[in-house]
């Protein structure tokens, strides 16, 4: 069972945390880069049926969440560091 952390017990940094802290940075490079790459692409090479207004919404929608998600991780990472 679960025993409640008492408040002196700081939370351990174990391999799970490390890799969702990577994984999420890593989650936030691709969501921009999916958003560049959908503004930025070449329509003659990439068939995709979008109108240019479309793709370029879709696209900044894409680099605003990236964005969002970095933001949101590095609070949590740099609360999780203060806390140490």
């Amino acid at each position: 069972m679960l025993r409640p952390r008492g408040e002196n017990e700081k939370p351990s940094v174990t391999f799970f945390n490390q890799f969702a802290r990577y994984f999420g940075m890593l989650m936030t490079l691709v969501y921009v880069a999916l958003g560049l790459f959908m503004i930025f692409m070449d329509e003659e090479q990439y068939n995709l049926n979008m109108s240019d207004t479309a793709r370029t919404i879709f696209g900044g929608v894409l680099i605003l969440y990236g964005l969002i998600r970095f933001v949101r991780a590095y609070q949590v990472n740099s609360k999780s560091r203060r806390d140490r």
